[in-house]
């Protein structure tokens, strides 16, 4: 094992993990990311852009949110 592996960082929470741990559980959150449906992720993009429009409009930047037809019945 590599030293800078062995390195700690204190998280959200005060919790310590080492520089692994959390190169682990990063490529973990992003397989699971990948294995997700496609029209899953085009909700969770639409939803951060309704978000980040609402802090922009209130900053004087208008921009709008993406708009769909149709929201499947298994809401986020």
């Amino acid at each position: 094992m590599r030293k800078d592996e062995e390195i700690k960082i204190i998280t959200r929470g005060n919790r310590i993990k080492t520089r692994r741990e959390l190169f682990e559980k990063k490529e973990l959150f992003h397989k699971q990311m990948a294995k997700m449906p496609f029209e899953r992720k085009i909700r969770m993009l639409i939803r951060l852009q309704e978000i980040t429009s609402t802090i922009r409009t209130s900053s004087g930047i208008k921009r709008k949110a993406w708009k769909i037809s149709s929201k499947p019945s298994d809401e986020d």
